[in-house]
């Protein structure tokens, strides 16, 4: 199953992600922050990453923005409880998908099964808004 590298400050959030990807039966490894991330991946081959966007030191944004500007090309899904115009900028910046707070269990396994699943699938619009209750295109 794949490793899922979860970047998260708030610790119920990374506990409740952790259990729900956990219990699909996908590897996971956290970090607290996008600086935290980073040095996980030096460490640890990961396969997706999940970033909420709002956290200390690195936040998920400049996550998100430093990995495209340096060529790598591994799945982003963007998590946050901030206004569907954040979620947007993430995908701008180059997430593949983007997921509202509070994270629906079943929305959000299909967002990452779909990813892991099949990689040949372009995400680039895919995102997931309370309002639409489902995969949408942007």
């Amino acid at each position: 199953m794949a490793k899922i590298l979860v970047v998260e400050d708030d610790a119920g959030d990374q506990m409740l992600i952790e259990e729900i990807l956990a219990s699909a039966g996908y590897m996971v490894v956290l970090a607290a922050d996008g600086a935290e991330a980073l040095e996980k991946m030096r460490d640890e081959e990961v396969d997706v990453i999940v970033t909420d966007l709002r956290m200390p030191v690195l936040n998920g944004l400049r996550l998100i923005r430093q990995l495209r500007d340096a060529g790598d090309t591994i799945p982003i899904v963007a998590i946050s409880g901030a206004n569907a115009d954040q979620l947007m900028l993430a995908q701008d910046y180059g997430a593949n998908a983007a997921v509202s707070k509070p994270l629906d269990r079943e929305q959000f396994l299909d967002v990452l099964e779909r990813i892991v699943g099949d990689t040949r699938n372009d995400w680039s619009e895919a995102w997931i808004h309370p309002e639409f209750g489902s995969v949408g295109e942007q």
